[in-house]
């Protein structure tokens, strides 16, 4: 069993490539309603999942915990979220080199959360988005630039999301 969890685990993170590799704009909003957040995130972490299973063992969807941080997390755990994922719709995908293997991975995808929260995350587009790729381009620089800095605050992050997330009710 903990085998089958960490495969699908990594699976389902392997999804994000793209959105992690090329930076993603998130917006998220209630159902039917207006953006309520518009943002660029500096990643994002499958943290924990809960496999559903049919009567013959077989996997038939998975919920899971998604951590995203927003450019400039650094400033506060305020910029990082947990959010439980209970639906997926993928709009577009791209081939991607992944964990040894190909995949499509996400380029347009939306995910409704546990609140009926819709989550719309897009890969970032240098030529339709010269000022988001810009501030991402910044953004790996001066992660880069800061990489000690980053090292601890990722480490505390992740650790702190983890227990949100195995503590979620």
């Amino acid at each position: 069993m903990e085998n089958i969890i960490t495969e699908e685990k990594s699976r389902i993170q392997r999804q994000f490539h793209w959105l992690n590799e090329r930076g993603c704009r998130l917006q998220v909003r209630e159902r039917g309603g207006e953006n309520f957040i518009d943002t660029i995130t500096a990643e994002l972490t499958v943290t924990r999942i809960a496999p559903h299973f049919d009567a013959s063992g077989k996997i038939i969807r998975t919920d899971f915990w998604l951590l995203w941080k927003e450019l400039g997390y650094q400033e506060g755990f305020n910029y990082s979220h947990t959010i439980k994922v209970v639906n997926i719709s993928v709009d577009d995908t791209l081939t991607a080199q992944s964990g040894g293997s190909e995949i499509n991975a996400w380029l347009i995808v939306e995910l409704t959360d546990d609140l009926d929260r819709i989550y719309n995350l897009e890969m970032i587009e240098p030529v339709s988005e010269p000022a988001h790729a810009k501030q991402w381009e910044a953004w790996l620089a001066f992660r880069k630039n800061n990489r000690d800095l980053f090292q601890r605050i990722d480490s505390e992050i992740l650790a702190e999301h983890i227990k949100i997330a195995e503590d979620w009710q």
